[in-house]
């Protein structure tokens, strides 16, 4: 079986004998067999790469190897106390790397492939990672991702609402979720204080694909000061009456709020400002 290579500016913790698992890393470890499982029968036969992300203590891991022997399998675990435990596990059944997820570039492991992801994602990093996912989003196939539920509430937020922001925006642009259960504290240990949630994700057919990066920070700009109207979020970084008369086609007025406009309303605005020419950004 093939591996990955194993990618150099992937940052391991030192170890610490006085330390324990959970408490360094704040980690939840899942140990329901059955949601396990559930989890794991919702990837679909990949054709590609397959990678798991904050293996643990490799609940899924051992699904994963039985489910698709023979498969190209990684692991990525920061902890390097859990390393060793999923190296005895899967007894060299699948790369483990010991490293950071977040400083993972998938174009580098993967240059000319696409890559099924997995994940009983890490909670304190929820946010950055998926900003990760965002930014990744060009090698990435389909994931099944849980994450905290007021987490992905927040995600997946509607406009209108206090927990829709730019990150609701982008990802909501760029993927498509669908919500498939959630995961009751009692299903891991230590018990967490919160529901987990997991989510199928692959990306969705949208023009920005390829134009996210300039389209995250429009949305930042839209969303820069939740008290000011999406008018004077704007206006200096636009020439006003472009600004003004491109609003006014999809009926947006001087009072609208960012969190009152629609992901795909935020698409049409950006295109349309686009085309004009309107950005004076330097």
């Amino acid at each position: 079986m093939a591996f990955f290579p194993v990618l150099a500016n992937l940052q391991s913790l030192a170890y610490n004998p006085h330390m324990s698992k959970s408490a360094k890393l704040g980690q939840n470890f899942l140990h329901d067999r059955n949601f396990a499982r559930k989890i794991v029968d919702l990837l679909p036969e990949p054709q590609g790469p397959l990678l798991e992300i904050g293996a643990g203590k490799g609940s899924l891991s051992e699904l994963l190897v039985e489910k698709f022997p023979g498969r190209l399998i990684s692991l990525v675990e920061i902890d390097p106390l859990l390393v060793r435990e999923l190296e005895q596990l899967l007894a060299g059944r699948a790369q483990i790397i010991n490293g950071d997820i977040l400083q993972i570039d998938l174009a580098a492991m993967v240059p000319q492939a696409q890559i099924t992801v997995i994940g009983n994602l890490p909670y304190h990093i929820s946010k950055p990672l998926i900003d990760w996912f965002i930014a990744q989003r060009a090698r990435i196939s389909e994931a099944v991702l849980m994450l905290q539920k007021d987490f992905v509430d927040k995600l997946l937020s509607p406009a209108g609402g206090k927990k829709y922001n730019a990150q609701s925006v982008v990802f909501q642009t760029l993927y498509q979720a669908r919500r498939c259960f959630d995961v009751p504290a009692g299903a891991f240990k230590p018990s967490p204080k919160i529901t987990s949630t997991v989510l199928v994700v692959c990306p969705a057919d949208s023009p920005l694909q390829s134009a996210a990066d300039e389209f995250y920070k429009f949305v930042k700009l839209c969303f820069a000061e939740r008290r000011k109207t999406l008018w004077n979020n704007l206006a200096p970084y636009y020439e006003k009456e472009i600004l003004l008369a491109r609003a006014g086609e999809y009926g947006l007025s001087r009072q609208t709020r960012a969190e009152q406009l629609p992901a795909d309303l935020f698409s049409a605005l950006f295109i349309a400002l686009k085309k004009s020419g309107a950005d004076r950004q330097p």
